[in-house]
């Protein structure tokens, strides 16, 4: 590799001579309006061809590229490398050289994936760049001539052939180092769609072809000690694997559908679990508000907000701010995500019968301090919750409704009565996570009219966007944070309860309390150049007050 050119990729298209200054100045408007990949948008608009793209990245990456008429490998490459897997990293081995790998790549941001290869191959990797399209008809030409793929192919299908298990490990190793949350394996007829969640969006990778869907999505039953042979119905396992020497638990749910079965692995990894109320993202006040309300007797203290809005993180923080010895502390959740030391954990098993409400009655006989239920979702476990708070016990559970005020009514709703409400519950946090500007590629910018006008502001603030760079996978957004309601129920949100428990009268109660909402509170982070006014205006479309 030689020096990186510092220069942006517009301005080494510009300088090859393939791009006029207009072109570019048209697509850099597409790319503020709608973001994504400067040099995608250029290809989608046919201004520059996937060649020319692919030498200006060379260039700007200090690669050395390589054309079409230069992907002719030697055999002995090849063999270092199965079919499967080139197909999945987009890669081709040219040749040996000074006891390094030439290995020609489609995409400058896989370079970090290389190292696995390495060990696959036996050889340090000297990455050349390559036109994507060309490289992909280099791959196939390769590899169909050797006989021995066919032979690959049939002992992939058993899902237990190295290449399938290298291959999945690499997929779960880019994952947990690109901190995604969730991964999505989803076949369907003739193609098959891998997908990460990362900062609460799925991002669609380089996927290995269909015919291995069968064997992957085995492979990951046989890990999670499912029924292989069972594809009719769901099935929910674990998974545990060792990533970059630290334990990471994968939370496996399978679904058939037309064309296969869809697997979700969910990354459960305890590094980045912060069980600190400092690490939550509480402003001023808040923190306070939160360790009122938990460190009380008796109560419902209820967590909301929709799936992914980080509740469980948060309820787990509040009981790890008071797990003591002289506290008995129970929880009942579906199913246990983190083991948490000095706390007593029931995983619910609805398949014998183990629901919430069955086992928070049994909690009950356990002289329990606090309790924590996973989520109220039904008129029986309401009722146990009210009668648990009701006996001296506080209860710390989750709902989903879009903000504090409408989980009263969400309550009354499930049978819960309005004057047993009023005795028992004590506070309600409703909350978002929202995507964070990426530090690395930060700059100034002032939003469109129209935003500003939604958000209810003018004159000047700090607002900031990414530019989007590696570091952010050129999205412009690099981690979340959460923001809160708070809403603490006092003698006058009480007596609201008895007179009008709908939501509306609740929200009016609540704003004459001085309530920050979730969009008050977004704003302020994206008036400081925290996160992006339209991500707030998004992930807050229900509060319109």
């Amino acid at each position: 590799m030689t020096k990186q050119d510092s220069r942006q990729i517009g301005r080494i298209l510009l300088e090859m001579g393939v791009l006029r200054q207009s072109q570019l100045q048209a697509a850099l408007a597409e790319q503020r309006r709608n973001g994504g990949r400067l040099g995608e948008i250029l290809t989608e608009r046919g201004v520059v061809t996937s060649e020319d793209l692919s030498r200006g990245v060379a260039l700007q990456k200090g690669l050395e590229w390589v054309s079409a008429e230069s992907l002719q490998p030697e055999a002995e490459a090849v063999a270092l490398l199965d079919a499967a897997t080139a197909r999945a990293f987009g890669v081709l081995p040219i040749g040996v050289e000074k006891g390094k790998l030439r290995l020609a790549v489609a995409d400058a941001d896989s370079l970090p994936l290389l190292g696995d290869l390495e060990g696959m191959t036996g050889h340090p990797v000297e990455p050349l760049l390559a036109d994507p399209v060309a490289l992909a008809e280099a791959v196939e030409k390769a590899y169909r001539a050797r006989e021995e793929a066919v032979e690959a192919v049939a002992d992939v299908e058993a899902g237990e052939s190295a290449p399938i298990v290298r291959l999945l490990e690499s997929i779960l190793t880019r994952a947990v180092r690109d901190c995604a949350a969730d991964v999505h394996f989803e076949p369907y007829q003739g193609q098959f769609r891998v997908r990460m969640r990362v900062d609460g969006v799925l991002y669609e990778i380089d996927p290995p072809p269909s015919h291995l869907a069968p064997a992957l999505i085995s492979r990951i039953k046989v890990m999670a000690n499912l029924d292989i042979s069972e594809t009719r119905m769901p099935q929910d396992g674990r998974v545990e694997m060792v990533v970059d020497g630290n334990p990471i638990d994968f939370r496996v749910s399978t679904v058939p559908i037309q064309g296969g079965e869809s697997v979700v692995l969910r990354i459960l990894d305890r590094r980045s679990l912060k069980l600190n109320l400092a690490d939550l993202g509480l402003q001023s006040g808040e923190m306070d508000q939160l360790e009122k309300l938990v460190r009380l007797p008796n109560g419902i203290v209820l967590v909301t907000g929709p799936t992914g809005s980080g509740k469980t993180t948060s309820l787990y923080s509040l009981l790890q701010s008071i797990n003591h010895p002289d506290l008995k502390i129970l929880t009942v959740e579906d199913p246990v995500e983190y083991e948490l030391d000095g706390i007593v954990q029931v995983p619910v098993n609805e398949s014998i019968g183990v629901n919430y409400a069955s086992v928070l009655r049994t909690m009950l006989r356990q002289d329990p301090d606090v309790i924590l239920v996973g989520e109220i979702r039904d008129p029986e476990t309401a009722k146990i919750a009210v009668e648990a708070a009701l006996t001296g016990h506080l209860v710390l559970s989750t709902l989903h409704t879009n903000d504090a005020p409408s989980t009263v009514t969400r309550m009354v709703d499930l049978g819960v009565e309005p004057f047993l409400l009023a005795a028992t519950l004590e506070g309600v946090v409703a909350q978002r996570l929202v995507r964070c500007v990426c530090a690395d590629c930060s700059e100034p910018f002032t939003p469109e009219a129209d935003l500003l006008e939604k958000a209810g502001l003018n004159g000047e603030h700090g607002f900031a966007r990414g530019r989007g760079c590696e570091a952010c996978h050129h999205t412009g957004f690099a981690g979340r944070t959460a923001i809160y309601e708070i809403l603490p129920v006092d003698d006058g949100i009480r007596r609201q309860f008895l007179e009008d428990p709908s939501t509306t009268s609740l929200r009016e109660m609540a704003r004459k309390r001085k309530m920050t909402t979730l969009r008050e509170r977004g704003i302020e982070l994206a008036c400081q150049g925290r996160t992006s006014l339209d991500e707030i205006l998004r992930e807050t479309q229900g509060d319109t007050d």
